[in-house]
């Protein structure tokens, strides 16, 4: 890396500049290579970051929030992220993260609460949303307590919240309760997901228990409930919907495209999350499009022609590539993704982040 003013370059293999860091962000790794993607050349990168970012005064509201003020960005994203107009259509920088808020049956989040931690997580994560501009933010394995946290730094950012379990809301109280009074939404359930998007929400939000419609793999394990949460707001100047989703082996991606489709009625889709399955597994060409045939979404971290990409980087500690964010083939074009690694570690898994540009329309 070569120093600048605010931040690093980093060059490639042949020495070209491939990104500029600012804003507190530090790349430790870097891959590059080029990706055709609906007729057109893109990038795709896969790198490691980390930030933070100062405190902000608090936001508002429950369930669906509208906040206030503008919002300018902390600092400038490297390669394709920056919102706005481009050439040949809008950019939309989307980031999904599983954030472990109560630690999981395998205790490997224990490290990743302690109450330093905790203290920067929000901080820490709107940092990260500021600095790369992004339009829409998932999260999954989420307590209520951090949409509160989150709210009073991005006060000019609509959440939605979906509580989907009472099972971990007394961890999520005990955990998070002495970082802010708001722990309980009024149905009582504290752990769930949430969206939180740049545009206004229009609308009734879906939230939507998933039926377990595939047989577990261990008969005996305990089923948890998963859901799936979207919201219509609007990028660049179409109506559009967002969705964010924690699936396990025994709930079918064919659900959940199924039921955002009906929701989407036609718009623009980008849908977000955990699917719990590697890029190469079957059940996920009911969602990739071009190269496995069968689903009309696209992936930011997709290999040339929208195939599933089994060499991916991956979004968990572990080494596996399981979070995704999918856009509809016929509205989207993947420029890019990164796995970012945040300093400290917040969660088992790390932040996806992708960049997509609205289509034009077609007649």
């Amino acid at each position: 890396m070569s120093p600048v003013m605010g931040g690093y370059v980093a060059h490639d293999r042949a020495g070209w500049p491939v990104t500029v860091v600012a804003a507190g962000f530090l790349v430790v790794s870097m891959t590059v290579a080029c990706t055709a993607t609906a007729g057109r050349v893109g990038v795709r990168k896969n790198a490691e970051s980390s930030g933070d970012a100062g405190d902000r005064t608090d936001g508002s509201a429950d369930g669906s929030a509208d906040g206030g003020a503008d919002g300018s960005a902390d600092g400038t994203a490297d390669g394709g992220a920056g919102s706005g107009a481009v050439a040949d259509g809008h950019r939309v920088n989307v980031l999904t993260y599983n954030v472990c808020a109560t630690d999981n049956r395998d205790r490997t989040c224990t490290r990743d609460l302690t109450r330093a931690r905790r203290k920067v997580w929000a901080s820490r994560v709107a940092g990260l949303i500021r600095s790369r501009k992004v339009d829409a933010a998932s999260f999954t394995e989420m307590c209520y307590a951090q949409v509160s946290l989150l709210k009073r730094e991005l006060p000019d950012y609509r959440f939605v919240w979906y509580g989907i379990a009472r099972g971990g809301g007394d961890k999520c109280r005990l955990l998070w309760g002495d970082l802010t009074r708001k722990t309980t939404p009024p149905d009582g359930k504290r752990f769930g997901m949430a969206l939180a998007l740049k545009g206004r929400i229009h609308g009734s939000p879906l939230r939507r228990m998933l039926k377990v419609d595939r047989p577990p793999a261990d008969r005996s394990a305990k089923i948890h409930p998963r859901g799936l949460l979207c919201a219509r707001t609007v990028m660049g100047k179409r109506r559009s919907v967002s969705c964010v989703t924690h699936i396990s082996d025994t709930e079918s991606p064919r659900q959940v495209v199924d039921l955002v489709e009906r929701y989407a009625g036609g718009r623009p889709v980008i849908l977000s999350g955990d699917f719990n399955r590697l890029p190469d597994d079957r059940q996920l060409a009911a969602v990739y499009g071009l190269g496995l045939g069968g689903g009309d979404y696209t992936e930011v971290d997709a290999a040339p022609y929208g195939r599933a990409d089994g060499g991916a980087a991956p979004t968990t500690r572990g080494g596996r590539k399981i979070d995704y964010i999918f856009a509809s083939e016929n509205d989207y074009r993947a420029m890019g993704a990164q796995v970012i690694r945040t300093r400290p570690e917040l969660s088992d898994h790390r932040p996806l982040l992708g960049t997509l540009v609205m289509k034009p329309r077609v007649p």
